[in-house]
């Protein structure tokens, strides 16, 4: 019901890096996005604009496409939930419910009943008394849910407790953080109660199947549409979705697999789910949820008792992300504060954005944010460390090999005792980051891995200034030592462009241009993505002139 800002992109730019890294070592990945469309908040917003919703809906997509594109978001598919292949999956998921029995009683999960609740529209759901500040306002939007009313179809929602306690005790990566999991299993232990899936009187929504009694004049409630994206995007309730959602054995993209029969028993439709009705070689679960803390309680309680009632294995991990916040309140429309990205990106860089988003910002905890924090940290980390590095090293191959590379490699040539300690300490923080940067990105710690990333540009630049080439430059019989310490130096911006790519696609394709390597640093895998130091990668091949990969960024000064 507005245009993207930076918390919108964080999110964005998180789930891309996670992308481009698994494409980058081959893993067959598919990465998805989009426009939750309905519900009554957007129709409300749609009228004091003076337009009708689908109008609406239809001039603010392209905003969030164009900035996804201008953040260089690679995502293979981006998902509105007003396409009408979503709203027939809807449909058939509540032809599906309509038939479930529920796992205790073996009750009807979808019933109809009237209903009195607090609604708040911020958050498109009901709130019970204790989910309330103590001025009664909701806390995420700081205004008071509305009184209503209706008669709802409602899902068996707290017939589910036991099934999801087990389900995460048995699959503790399936919530991350922990903290986070930990908050959810609490909500859970508290009790769990039915909750409206319909709203009579919203016509901006998917309607009811005319199979279920009594659906005229009622709409799929916006959470139980919106979660479907992730199912419909990928071709359910056709067997096809499977080829994503599901995953051979040791083919899973990460932690909090499951076999995909796992939850056979707890199928709401009493026989054998479609998921995997006919299959021999059982599969396991394979998709992983990017989502913000405001929405965990959707994500990670009412969607996976949809799939099991509905007869589809749960996704594999649900990770939950913290917010930024501007001057101690979290980016929104509502505080007033929203920052528009692109406006960053074009001012700042794109990759210094990204750089900041995903380095600054510990992956899955809250973030501050201020414009002196994006420049300080984009100056230290990428100006004067990485950018620093390249532009000393290609000038000196420039200044005494005519830009071409030598063959060179001796580190016992190098005379002074610190330059080879300083040379042992780089080899060794390349070794350790080869191991330790994919498992950070494995295990969701992005900001990890590109801390683990930049120590050897640390170890680079202090083994520059042990080593001195300036002055073994001035002595002839010190050529293998001046050769020896530019191949250490190449060799560690390589491996830095390919381990950082991920994050900073555009800068490490430059870096890798600049080092006239062939293909780019995202195609580069295995062995060819480990230290190679004295390898002869460079060996032959002219490098590029001297740029700045990243110039010094100012602040303008206030008036």
């Amino acid at each position: 019901n507005g245009r993207p800002h930076l918390g919108h992109a964080y999110e964005k730019v998180l789930a891309d890096a996670l992308a481009r890294f698994h494409r980058q070592r081959g893993d067959a990945t598919f990465f998805l996005t989009g426009t939750d469309e309905h519900g009554q908040k957007v129709a409300r917003a749609a009228e004091a604009a003076g337009k009708t919703p689908r109008a609406f809906v239809d001039e603010l997509v392209p905003h969030f496409q164009g900035t996804w594109k201008a953040l260089g978001i690679s995502y293979d598919k981006f998902i509105r939930t007003t396409d009408p292949r979503h709203e027939l999956a809807v449909q058939e998921l509540f032809r599906r419910l309509k038939d479930a029995r529920s796992p205790k009683t073996g009750e009807p999960v979808l019933f109809e009943e009237e209903y009195e609740g607090l609604y708040c529209e911020g958050c498109e759901g009901f709130k019970q008394e204790k989910d309330l500040d103590e001025q009664g306002r909701c806390p995420e939007h700081g205004t008071a849910p509305k009184k209503l009313r209706e008669t709802n179809f409602f899902f068996r929602l707290s017939e589910y407790d036991e099934a999801l306690l087990t389900h995460i005790e048995e699959h503790p990566d399936f919530i991350q953080p922990d903290y986070r999991r930990n908050e959810v299993v609490n909500v859970i232990k508290d009790g769990l109660q039915d909750v409206s899936v319909t709203r009579p009187n919203v016509p901006w929504g998917v309607p009811l199947p005319d199979a279920i009694e009594g659906a005229a004049g009622h709409t799929v409630y916006v959470w139980a549409d919106a979660l479907l994206n992730y199912l419909s995007a990928i071709g359910w309730p056709e067997r096809k979705y499977s080829l994503w959602w599901l995953a051979k054995e040791g083919e899973t993209g990460g932690p909090g697999a499951a076999r995909e029969d796992a939850f056979q028993h707890l199928d709401g439709q009493g026989r054998p789910g479609a998921a995997w009705a006919g299959t021999t070689a059982k599969k396991h679960t394979n998709a992983l949820h990017l989502i913000g803390k405001d929405i965990s309680r959707f994500h990670c309680v009412l969607w996976p008792a949809l799939l099991l009632a509905a007869g589809v294995p749960l996704p594999r991990q649900i990770y939950v992300h913290g917010f930024i916040y501007a001057r101690g309140e979290r980016l929104s429309k509502s505080a007033g504060n929203v920052v528009d990205p692109v406006e960053l990106a074009e001012r700042f860089g794109v990759d210094a954005l990204r750089f900041y988003l995903l380095d600054a910002i510990p992956t899955g905890r809250d973030g501050e944010f201020t414009l002196e924090q994006l420049v300080e940290h984009c100056n230290t980390h990428l100006a004067n460390d990485l950018g620093n590095l390249a532009s000393r090293s290609v000038t000196m191959v420039h200044k005494y090999f005519e830009g071409t590379p030598p063959a060179d490699w001796d580190p016992a040539s190098l005379q002074d005792a610190s330059a080879r300690a300083a040379l042992d300490a780089l080899i060794a923080a390349a070794a350790s980051a080869a191991e330790q940067v994919p498992k950070a990105f494995h295990e969701l710690r992005v900001h990890e891995a590109l801390d683990q990333a930049w120590t050897p540009v640390v170890r680079a630049n202090e083994f520059i200034e042990r080593v001195k080439p300036w002055t073994v430059a001035k002595d002839p019989a010190r050529h293998a030592e001046l050769a020896t310490a530019l191949n250490a130096l190449l060799e560690t911006l390589r491996l830095v462009a390919v381990w950082a790519w991920p994050a900073i696609p555009h800068k490490s394709e430059e870096l890798w241009a600049l080092l006239a390597l062939p293909g780019t640093p995202g195609e580069v895998r295995g062995d060819a993505a480990r230290p190679a130091y004295g390898g002869g990668a460079f060996t032959g091949r002219p490098l590029g002139e001297v740029k700045s990969l990243f110039p010094r960024i100012e602040l303008e000064a206030k008036a």
